[in-house]
């Protein structure tokens, strides 16, 4: 499959319980926290772009400059099915044929991570792998969107994604950010990944 047929969605409409703060707005190396995987996503040359954002938060304005269309999620407090739903939702407005997924508390995906799930996908859902569980970014060709659109509560397309294709991301790069420790934390993480010795 190319980029070309691919519409990116990231998933950006979290209420960061556990953050205890707008975590997609603070602070990573001068920059949001949620505009850095942004970045990465952007710079793969899809037939779409697409943000789930609650509605009039400050990170909208983020990944409107850098080309995303906003797709506003009302209802953030119905689980991740919910923008899984409003993401299969805007693909289905475009030619795409397939939907690649990728969360914003993620910032330390690359575009060429990106680039071979897209290389790798055939007709099979492919999810990046970790070494122990698979996982976002994924993508999901236009035959399994019905299975997104049948997902419920905050599980998501977990039980999609244990029946994936996986493949495996450079190591360090499909960490999470979920409390200000783990931020602090990887920031450090982050002088590694972009700095291998």
């Amino acid at each position: 499959m190319q980029a070309k047929d691919v519409a990116i969605v990231l998933l950006a409409a979290g209420n960061a319980r556990r953050f205890g703060a707008d975590k997609l707005m603070a602070d990573f190396e001068g920059a949001p926290l949620g505009a850095r995987g942004a970045h990465e996503l952007v710079s793969v040359a899809a037939a779409a772009h697409f943000a789930v954002c609650q509605p009039q938060v400050r990170i909208a304005a983020h990944y409107k400059r850098l080309g995303f269309d906003i797709v506003d999620n009302p209802n953030p407090g119905i689980g991740l099915s919910g923008s899984l739903h409003l993401a299969v939702e805007a693909a289905l407005r475009t030619d795409a044929q397939a939907l690649l997924i990728a969360l914003a508390d993620m910032p330390f995906v690359q575009a060429a991570h990106l680039e071979a799930l897209i290389a790798a996908c055939t007709e099979n859902v492919v999810a990046s792998f970790d070494g122990h569980q698979p996982m976002p970014p994924a993508l999901f060709p236009r035959a399994h969107w019905s299975e997104l659109l049948a997902t419920a509560g905050d599980a998501g397309a977990r039980d999609i994604l244990a029946r994936a294709e996986k493949l495996t991301a450079p190591a360090g790069t499909l960490r999470d950010i979920d409390t200000p420790d783990e931020l602090a934390a990887s920031k450090v993480s982050l002088r590694r990944i972009d700095h291998p010795q």
